[in-house]
């Protein structure tokens, strides 16, 4: 058996010690939220971006009766000191919150991208999608007449190219793919995502190498202030931002999404199931 050099050791010490720094330091940042994108704050009108073209690329429409906020009572006591059953029962108040008609459209400007990062290490983001909200009270599915009055920016898509699942096939199990890059980037600048915990590896090679296959990773959803209780319906940030990865074909998501967004996903899910914004906003994480 070969004895592992003290360098070798040394090595790994080290490594293992920057790695915990480099940690402590992302702890220190705190999420917060973007206020907007190129220049542009949520919940500007859609008639104030007038390098977009006229014709939207996308739009979807849904409606949902108003979500149950929460509810709350009052003990009213009787002179035994219990609840009068009825009294209590007249105290009684629901609160709700959203609903109605939503209507998303999506734009894009033809050839427009950024790069995230430095010219060495940056990654180009490509094609940007700009995200607008209207929400109405409505019972009938009308447009309203004041409809540019309530378009709104609501958030943007970034697009990114990483590695299918195909193209990691043979890489070995360190392999650093440019989601993985992404993923690096976003913590730096938002700090850690909800529910995120990284799990260190040990690579033993052999004389017939790596058996793992980067092919065979797990590729996570990550969400940085997505919605905090059960029903999933908004986030309680200005923006949350959520990056995501379809392994098949290696097309990477960074999103920005502003509440109402949210709202009209859920709106969107409940109309029919399995809508593909509900699943990468509100999905169990």
């Amino acid at each position: 058996m070969a004895v592992i050099p003290r360098l070798f050791i040394a090595l790994v010490a080290l490594l293992s010690t920057a790695a915990a720094q480099a940690d402590d330091a992302r702890k220190k940042v705190k999420y917060v939220a973007p206020e907007g994108f190129a220049g542009h704050t949520w919940g500007e009108l859609r008639t104030t971006f007038t390098r977009l073209p006229n014709e939207p690329i996308g739009v979807g429409a849904a409606w949902i009766a108003p979500v149950e906020k929460e509810v709350t009572y009052q003990c009213i006591r009787t002179a035994t000191g219990d609840c009068d059953f009825y009294s209590t029962l007249n105290s009684l108040r629901r609160t709700f919150e959203g609903g109605g008609m939503y209507v998303l459209s999506e734009y894009a400007i033809e050839g427009q991208g950024f790069r995230f990062g430095d010219e060495a290490e940056g990654l180009v983001l490509h094609p940007v999608v700009y995200q607008f909200c209207a929400n109405w009270d409505a019972t009938k599915r009308e447009v309203p007449p004041k409809f540019d009055e309530i378009n709104k920016f609501c958030g943007v898509r970034l697009m990114f190219k990483s590695e299918s699942r195909e193209e990691l096939r043979g890489k070995p199990a360190d392999y650093v793919t440019h989601y993985d890059r992404m993923l690096e980037k976003l913590i730096e600048k938002f700090g850690k995502p909800a529910n995120f915990a990284r799990k260190g590896t040990v690579v033993i090679e052999t004389l017939e190498a790596d058996s793992r296959d980067q092919a065979d990773r797990k590729f996570r959803i990550y969400r940085w202030c997505p919605a905090n209780d059960t029903k999933g319906f908004h986030t309680n940030c200005m923006a949350s931002v959520t990056l995501a990865l379809d392994p098949a074909t290696g097309v990477g998501t960074v999103l920005y999404s502003t509440p109402v967004l949210w709202e009209f996903a859920y709106a969107r899910e409940k109309n029919a199931k399995g809508d593909r914004l509900y699943k990468m906003l509100h999905a169990s994480r």
